[in-house]
C-alpha cells in the first residue's frame, strides 16, 4: 500500500555501517512510503545482490530478478478471488 502522505527520506549510506545495515535501512525507509514495494524488493533482494558479482554484472541474473518482479507485480494487479466460489 501507499503511504501518499510520507515524505521520502533522505537516506545516506553510512560508511560506518555494514552493507547488510545499510540495505537494512534502505527498506524500512522504503516500507514507509510504499509497502507492497518494499516487501517485493525485499522478497527478491538475493535475485537483485547476484546482478553485480566482483564488479561484473551478469544479464541473466537481472533478467531472472525483472521477472520474479514483474511476477510479484502482477499478483498485485489481480482481483481478490470472490469468497465461496462463482
Amino acid at each position: 500500500m501507499i503511504n501518499h502522505g510520507a515524505e521520502p527520506a533522505n537516506l545516506r549510506f553510512d560508511e560506518a555501517r555494514s552493507l547488510s545495515d545499510n540495505c537494512s535501512a534502505f527498506l524500512a525507509s522504503l516500507d514507509k512510503v510504499d509497502a507492497d514495494m518494499a516487501g517485493i524488493l525485499r522478497d527478491n533482494w538475493g535475485a537483485l545482490v547476484a546482478v553485480v558479482r566482483d564488479g561484473e554484472r551478469d544479464s541473466k541474473a537481472r533478467g531472472e530478478f525483472n521477472s520474479k518482479v514483474a511476477a510479484a507485480l502482477d499478483l498485485l494487479l489481480k482481483p481478490a478471488e470472490p469468497k465461496g466460489g462463482a
